[in-house]
């Protein structure tokens, strides 16, 4: 889940719980019986996203610190990536 999807891009304010909880509810990551991990870069939107589902009564989150970062860093792991135009 992009952290830039829970919020709205004028007022810059969080989504309602309602909105929220269909938008991850959508993703499984608000079954009480699964442990959900949350992933980024470096931790920043991992955290927010983290934060979110344990406002919403998900009690069983973990965030995985620096992730991408470590994965990237990996030559044999696959990663696919985009160039931009010029």
């Amino acid at each position: 889940m992009f952290f830039g999807d829970l919020s709205s891009t004028e007022s810059k304010e969080l989504y309602d719980d309602e909105k929220l909880r269909k938008t991850f509810e959508e993703s499984g990551a608000l079954d009480p019986d699964k442990k959900v991990i949350t992933y980024c870069g470096s931790g920043i939107a991992a955290t927010w996203n983290a934060l979110i589902l344990n406002k919403l009564g998900q009690n069983n989150v973990a965030m995985y610190d620096g992730s991408m970062t470590e994965w990237a860093d990996d030559p044999k792991l696959p990663l696919d990536t985009v160039e931009k135009e010029k």
